[in-house]
């Protein structure tokens, strides 16, 4: 139902929750597992798959750092891909190539800008930086930002 990361303890105030569903939650405290968080991941061709995150201390509190969580289930998702991704007949490293435009825009997100602000640094609209951070995703295989930054810092690209 998800397609951002969400935390275990908010599920069953926002939603009703299947018996199979609340057994898993339950389980999970039973282990010891106290709080948790789980990041849905979408690659190509509709692959799905999830990161979860879990701590058996009380004061843990996943909320605080969502945002560096996200950022690391998008890597493993990335470098779980390349490692489970059969070789093509060229061999196993991947030649991406971005424009130069790309590139600079590519640049600025490992560092965190927004569109806008990007578009402000370059002296262009905020659409047109969408348009070249799209079309780099696209050309590296990538569903979110995070992941096509991952991948080009992976593939030298940056």
């Amino acid at each position: 139902m998800h397609s951002r990361p969400f935390l275990w303890d908010q599920l069953a105030d926002h939603y009703q929750l299947q018996p199979d569903e609340r057994r898993v939650l339950e389980e999970a405290r039973e282990a010891g597992l106290k709080h948790g968080m789980s990041v849905p991941l979408f690659g190509p061709l509709g692959r799905i798959s999830v990161v979860s995150f879990a701590s058996a201390f009380d004061d843990a509190d996943p909320q605080d750092c969502i945002g560096h969580l996200n950022a690391l289930a998008c890597l493993f998702h990335t470098a779980y891909s390349e490692i489970a991704r059969p070789c093509n007949d060229d061999g196993c490293e991947r030649k991406v190539a971005l424009s130069k435009r790309e590139i600079s825009c590519m640049r600025w997100v490992t560092e965190g800008k927004s569109s806008w602000e990007i578009g402000k640094i370059l002296e262009i609209s905020e659409n047109t930086v969408n348009f070249h951070v799209k079309n780099a995703m696209r050309k590296l295989g990538a569903t979110s930002r995070i992941q096509a930054v991952a991948i080009a810092i992976r593939l030298n690209v940056l």
